[in-house]
């Protein structure tokens, strides 16, 4: 049967329903983009492997004539009666719902019918009118990936979306004090919107910053924050396309008593924690590296490419 078929017998019992959920569904990375369509709505996509066979749920009320295109029924979602209108195309199925703001109800019946959990939001935040109630749909809880696809967004907004996230996930002024900042891994690919009192409150493991404009004094004090703390989560800190002023490697040797590389006390390449594998190399060559250890015997590798504007520490 097709996904569909399978979403439509659910509906006619409860022992139905149960069934079905003993099926090991195999699906793809489900998620809710407002970059489906043309008319830049969230859309709730769910792919099913096995079958090529996708389907998307459009969150706005179908005001549709009785003589438009699809395959029409009803169902009955938390005490509610939609009329359903389905619309298969070459990629899948299309399922609208005459109630208003249902979106988030059918989405969370389907996900809980295969047994999965949203992955990914791609959103334009001007298109969502309520922000906060949006992201604080217990269905998000799950979301290990965001994508913020807004041309333009203004400051309240951002602040709004990501200080209401509850579970921290990975991207204007921006408040150092939101969640996003505690992420396991943050990626800026255009930095410059990151300022000092944003490094110093970074509280996640790796931060990958590319051309940001900091000055030399801002990243010793970022360092001698975590030499005179006793923080164990940070595992690296890249940053790419640096000011040259910000890379000399003099002074990083002075400030913190840095000496060569001895490879009597570590090995010659930073090798990545698994989770962080995926997405970087591997491993990292430090034999060109700065070394030196703070009270509780931590060891930390400066590494400067002033060619590249590259700085490392880990």
């Amino acid at each position: 049967m097709c996904p569909m078929e399978v979403i439509s017998l659910s509906f006619c019992s409860r022992k139905s329903k149960e069934i079905i959920k003993e099926i090991r569904f195999h699906i793809d990375y489900p998620g809710i983009s407002t970059i489906v369509y043309k008319s830049k709505i969230p859309v709730f996509r769910l792919r099913f492997v096995s079958l090529t066979h996708q389907i998307s749920i459009p969150f706005k009320s179908d005001q549709s004539c009785v003589g438009s295109k699809g395959r029409r029924f009803t169902a009955n979602i938390d005490g509610v009666e939609h009329n359903f209108r389905c619309v298969e195309n070459q990629n899948g199925s299309i399922l609208y719902s005459n109630v208003i703001n249902s979106g988030f109800k059918i989405t969370n019946y389907i996900v809980d019918l295969v047994r999965g959990n949203l992955k990914y939001l791609v959103l334009d935040l001007n298109l969502i009118d309520d922000l906060k109630g949006f992201i604080t749909e217990p269905c998000h809880k799950s979301v290990s990936h965001i994508e913020i696809v807004s041309e333009t967004v203004t400051n309240e907004k951002i602040s709004e979306f990501f200080n209401n996230i509850e579970n921290p996930t990975k991207e204007g002024r921006v408040d150092p004090n939101l969640n996003f900042f505690q992420s396991d891994l943050l990626i800026s690919d255009e930095a410059e919107w990151v300022k000092r009192e944003h490094l110093l409150g970074f509280k996640g493991k790796l931060l990958l910053l590319n051309h940001p404009i900091f000055d030399i004094e801002t990243i010793i004090e970022f360092i001698n924050q975590w030499r005179n703390g006793n923080n164990t989560t940070l595992v690296a800190l890249k940053m790419v396309e640096l000011p040259q002023e910000a890379l000399n490697r003099d002074r990083f040797i002075s400030e913190f008593s840095a000496k060569p590389w001895d490879p009597t006390k570590r090995e010659k390449c930073y090798i990545y924690e698994k989770d962080f594998a995926n997405r970087l190399n591997n491993a990292m060559d430090c034999s060109e590296g700065l070394d030196f250890e703070r009270h509780d015997g931590l060891l930390a590798t400066i590494k400067v490419i002033p060619s590249c504007g590259f700085f490392h520490f880990y």
